[in-house]
């Protein structure tokens, strides 16, 4: 089975609208789920107790075979996160339901949990606490209750709103779980301190997530572990929504009844292809020197890299046919490319775009460092000062058109007397210690 071209016509034949170039990302992260197992889960994270019995009892990705992807002599760690940016009725959910719904969707199999017949797959809840996300431990220092990361390792879980886990480090009894979301979808490590003991584990959850665009907060460094999807809206969507509304509401039994069976037939295909990589796996991974071509571009981010290198593996992993017992060669296919230009167009408009915003309103403008963290906060990071400093250090002292001067008659800690300038700065050839502020450098 050709698993894109078969998604493709699904999606097709359902009426979706507007997810050619969004489904098979989903597709490639399941790819590069399914070899993160096969590199990082030869020694399960959940080891039995002293009884024999497995804090999980049944996982399709359990196998005892060592780890065959180590660049930089550590075992990489491949898993594709995504988040979708999109304001509502933008086809987010639809999407996220499309693979995880219960019964109907793509990677949903009944067995699952009980028999370890597939992936665990499940839509996250509209609140939590870090407590209920990563776990908590009680007087005896055992983990109490079944935290949500602990509970789906090996699992996809998604988010319709992923401001729900964001919005929690607002609150005094969750502030960590951002840290804890950090590691947990980087390398899989949960670990803290408490003052009855330790929550200290191991977790492989592939999570997938959406967010309206008031709610979108990447920083923090979770840029650098989810891959963003880009979802516009505009009058001819919408009206396209409507049609697409209109042909499923009005779809008979004679034209559903192959859709449930192509349903069960990928449920299927996802559950075989997981278990020929694990069973029989590759003897390496070697990618194609123009994907590496690729990826050298300059519209390429450095932090970023590894984003896009994972989407090809989670490809090629794949791919109709799967050899196993030989090397895993990532090439660069026409499909692919198409793929990797899209999804990087996406990744600009989205990540770029505050920059550009404070580019074209601020250019020209000398400002104290203080006024310019106000401005940040007010129109990027939704009032959090904090999140503004941090913001205007990962995103704009990098740049060339941005200039920072103090002025060295104010004394005081921290940036007292900070002036910056976006724009142009040129040298006073006259003085070269001083630099011409204004009008002059915006020209």
């Amino acid at each position: 089975m050709n698993i894109f071209k078969e998604v493709s016509e699904f999606c097709e034949a359902n009426h979706y609208v507007d997810v050619a170039d969004k489904v098979p990302i989903f597709l490639c992260s399941i790819g590069t789920h399914i070899f993160n197992g096969l590199n990082k889960c030869g020694l399960c994270p959940h080891i039995p107790d002293d009884k024999g019995n497995w804090a999980i009892d049944h996982c399709i990705l359990r196998h005892d075979k060592p780890p065959l992807y180590t660049p930089m002599s550590h075992v990489a760690d491949t898993r594709l996160h995504i988040i979708m940016k999109g304001i509502k009725g933008s086809g987010k959910s639809i999407l996220l339901h499309l693979f995880l719904a219960k019964n109907t969707g793509l990677l949903y199999h009944p067995n699952a949990h009980d028999l370890g017949l597939g992936f665990r797959t499940d839509m996250g809840p509209n609140s939590i606490t870090e407590a209920g996300m990563f776990g908590s431990v009680n007087e005896d220092k055992e983990i109490v209750g079944m935290p949500l990361a602990r509970e789906m390792c090996g699992g996809f879980l998604g988010f319709e709103e992923m401001s729900t886990l964001l919005d929690a480090a607002k609150k005094d009894h969750s502030t960590d779980i951002t840290n804890q979301l950090l590691t947990s979808t980087d390398n899989g490590r949960v670990k803290k301190v408490m003052k009855s003991g330790w929550v200290e584990y191991l977790t492989r959850f592939t999570v997938w997530g959406g967010t309206q665009p008031a709610r979108f907060d990447m920083e923090s460094g979770l840029d650098r572990r989810f891959f963003i999807i880009d979802i516009a809206m505009g009058e001819e969507k919408q009206r396209a929504y409507k049609e697409a509304q209109i042909k499923q509401s009005s779809m008979s039994a004679a034209d559903r009844l192959p859709l449930v069976d192509k349903t069960r037939e990928i449920q299927e295909w996802f559950v075989r292809r997981a278990t020929e990589v694990i069973s029989n796996p590759p003897t390496g991974v070697v990618f194609s020197e123009e994907l590496n071509d690729w990826i050298r571009k300059d519209t390429v981010h450095s932090h970023e890299a590894d984003l896009f290198r994972r989407l090809a593996l989670g490809y090629t992993v794949l791919q109709e046919k799967y050899m196993g017992g030989q090397a895993l060669i990532v090439n660069m296919t026409p499909f692919l490319r198409e793929l990797l230009d899209a999804s990087l167009i996406m990744r600009r408009k989205v990540m770029d775009g505050d920059v550009e915003l404070i580019k074209h309103n601020l250019w020209g403008e000398e400002m104290s460092r203080r006024d310019l963290n106000k401005y940040v906060a007010s129109a990027i990071t939704n009032r959090d000062y904090q999140a503004a400093k941090r913001w205007i250090d990962e995103n704009l002292s990098t740049k060339d058109w941005f200039t920072e001067n103090r002025d060295t008659s104010k004394k005081g800690s921290g940036r007292r007397g900070v002036k910056v300038f976006i724009g142009i700065s040129l040298v006073n050839p006259e003085n070269p210690q001083k630099i011409i502020w204004g009008e002059a450098s915006a020209k």
